[in-house]
């Protein structure tokens, strides 16, 4: 089984001094229809953040697991037979 590369976002309300950092984070998003973005750590804690009222930086890793989530669905479409 592949090892899941994880990556850090470090985040803060907009006019704070002071930036939080989320460790371990495999997934992130935006909510459809919300202005709320979504982290999933490893251990499968969800956490959401207002998009509109907070300043977020993502650690380089993170296009290192873009590119292995890119990876993995084309090995599975090319994996698919042809009819």
């Amino acid at each position: 089984m592949a090892r899941k590369i994880t990556y850090k976002v470090y985040y803060r309300p907009v006019g704070s001094f002071f930036w939080r950092c989320l460790k371990n984070v495999m997934e992130d998003g935006l909510i459809p229809d919300s202005n709320n973005r979504f982290f999933i750590l490893l251990n499968e804690e969800r956490i959401e953040l207002p998009a509109s009222c907070t300043e977020i930086r993502l650690s380089r890793e993170r296009v290192d697991a873009i590119e292995e989530i890119n990876r993995q669905q084309r090995e599975k479409v090319l994996a698919k037979p042809v009819t």
